[in-house]
């Protein structure tokens, strides 16, 4: 039976990967030497599975008609990897209601075509889009793995700012998105209030590390080993704790003086889930990222509430049956990184073809950032 690759320490997960076959190498070599393209003969072309697991990755040729009235078609220059998709390829993604488990979400290109009733985006143009799948009669359908010609309702896509590389742009739908939505949405967070990131060396703890800033917050923040925790500390962030340890818990609670965080932006499961509820200051924010504890559907003491505190979940997947507000909060999000505001986020890149290895890659949860996948021309 497969093992669950959540929660797993760094060894377990090395077993776990030479266990599929996969032969791992030293930490950090897939960002120090360069990684050989695997040539993709087809002019469009995705990636199929193997049995879940497995990381039996191949590429396949594929077909895309013509952009319906109100999309646009798109040629992918780079695609970002999430989490999710790394789970979904191990078989152990928890669907999102109405929602394709397809991987390959977050991508830049450019515009090849354009259907009719389509404004203010031409062919040539350089575009960001999140796409898990395209909008037909109002639902979403499921796509091909991380394809490199698809359809996308205009919805779902922005121009790309000038100064950003394709690398850099596609880095920043879903991470962004979610950081975005998570701060700014749902906690409204303000200036001289307090935010504890968890895993905030991941791509969306790096975001959020930007809007917090954006919005003038006191930033507290964990990461999983002592050389991310160190890079947390080049950024500023001037106490980072363990996130694999419940001792984020006491040293919150003594740098604020025992009132606790405004704000918790939470990827951690279990206990640690249940502690980061217990050191929120009154009217504190729970915003709730990690699906495992939904998944298993653990069950919340109403104890837990009694400092007057609003605990949500977000899932942001949803956006995509919302399409017009995912449209709305991207367009803000890249009217920042033309201001300046955001910064990208450190990358990793990858030939397209070897997804394998960048899958591996980040199931050992030792890079910092994001790995992104490059598109040949």
């Amino acid at each position: 039976m497969l093992k669950k690759i959540a929660g797993l320490s760094s060894e377990q997960k090395e077993m776990l990967l030479k266990k599929i076959g996969y032969s791992t190498g030293k930490a950090g070599e897939e960002a120090s030497k360069p990684v050989p393209a695997k040539p993709v003969d087809w002019d469009c072309f995705s990636c199929s599975m193997g049995n879940p697991g497995s990381l039996n990755i191949s590429f396949e040729e594929a077909k895309v008609a013509d952009p319906q009235e109100g999309y646009l078609q798109v040629r992918a220059k780079a695609a970002s990897l999430n989490y999710r998709d790394l789970m979904i390829a191990m078989g152990q993604y928890p669907e999102s209601p109405g929602v394709p488990s397809n991987m390959g979400s977050d991508y830049s290109g450019v515009v090849t075509r354009v259907g009719k009733g389509v404004d203010g985006i031409r062919e040539g143009d350089e575009v960001i889009a999140l796409s898990a799948g395209t909008f037909i009669d109002g639902k979403v359908q499921p796509g091909s793995h991380f394809i490199n010609v698809f359809n996308v309702s205009e919805l779902q896509l922005v121009p790309k700012p000038p100064g950003l590389s394709f690398a850099d742009a596609a880095a920043i739908p879903t991470v962004f998105h979610t950081a975005f939505s998570a701060l700014v949405r749902l906690a409204n967070i303000a200036g001289g209030e307090s935010v504890l990131i968890h895993t905030a060396t991941g791509g969306v703890g790096l975001a959020a590390i930007e809007i917090a800033r954006w919005k003038k917050a006191e930033i507290y923040a964990t990461a999983g080993s002592p050389e991310k925790r160190e890079f947390l500390k080049q950024k500023g962030i001037v106490h980072p704790m363990d996130s694999r340890s419940l001792s984020f818990g006491d040293e919150i609670m003594e740098l604020t003086g025992g009132r606790g965080v405004d704000v918790l932006l939470n990827t951690l499961s279990g206990d640690a889930m249940m502690k980061g509820i217990e050191i929120l200051a009154p009217f504190g924010r729970f915003i709730q990222l990690d699906k495992k504890d939904i998944a298993s559907n653990t069950l919340l003491p109403m104890t837990l509430f009694r400092k007057g505190i609003t605990f949500a979940v977000l899932d942001i997947s949803l956006y995509l049956l919302r399409p017009a507000k995912l449209k709305e909060q991207l367009m803000e999000i890249t009217r920042l990184f033309n201001e300046g505001v955001f910064k990208p986020l450190p990358c990793v890149t990858y030939p397209v073809g070897d997804l394998k290895e960048a899958l591996t890659a980040m199931s050992r949860s030792k890079h910092i950032g994001k790995l992104v996948l490059i598109y040949p021309c």
